[in-house]
């Protein structure tokens, strides 16, 4: 007797789109396609998502799920450290994309495809990153001509292209670059 999926169905549905929309990006994937990779039917996967348009926006919800959740703990990270705040939160901000490599990938293509929308998206979503980095940036003494929000934006990019783009098997070649993009921001920063 086969098992029995674990998850809601949203949660498969979602699964499923996020690791075909970061693998071939939303505009080629199929509906029929996540239905297949849920292990359900197309009209089972439309009672939940409509449209192909809502199961994008489904995504969108996990990462800004993702996101929310991930505030606290790095805000409390910051805190616990008496210094070098700003690294400490490079840190967690790349882990976070590296823990989360479907993700990035995803936003990768969205960035191709609907960079307007994606940028004012994360531009929302992002705000209290946006006021963390802020923060941290003031407590290194920066003057008021700072563009968090410019400087937010290319680290971003960064942690994207990392995550997204590096394959994945080599460890050891994973970690040099991480190592190497902590640098880069810390330098471009002038707060490392």
């Amino acid at each position: 007797m086969p098992r029995r999926p674990t998850k809601p169905p949203r949660d498969r549905i979602i699964d499923a789109a996020l690791a075909l929309f970061s693998a071939h990006g939303v505009g080629a994937t199929s509906v029929q396609a996540v239905a297949e990779r849920a292990g359900m039917s197309k009209q089972a996967l439309l009672h939940h998502f409509p449209s192909k348009e809502l199961l994008r926006q489904g995504a969108y919800e996990r990462i800004a799920t993702q996101l929310r959740d991930a505030l606290p703990p790095a805000a409390a990270e910051l805190v616990s450290r008496s210094h070098d705040r700003y690294r400490a939160l490079l840190e967690v901000a790349l882990a976070s994309f590296e823990a989360n490599a479907e993700l990035a990938r995803f936003l990768v293509f969205e960035l191709l495809e609907r960079p307007d929308e994606v940028v004012a998206w994360i531009r929302s979503e992002g705000a209290p990153w946006l006021g963390l980095i802020r923060g941290v940036v003031a407590q290194h003494g920066r003057d008021d001509a700072f563009d968090a929000e410019a400087h937010v934006l290319v680290l971003g990019v960064m942690m994207l292209a990392q995550s997204a783009l590096i394959p994945r098997g080599d460890k050891r070649w994973r970690a040099r670059v991480s190592k190497a993009t902590l640098r880069v921001m810390q330098l471009g920063s002038n707060l490392g």
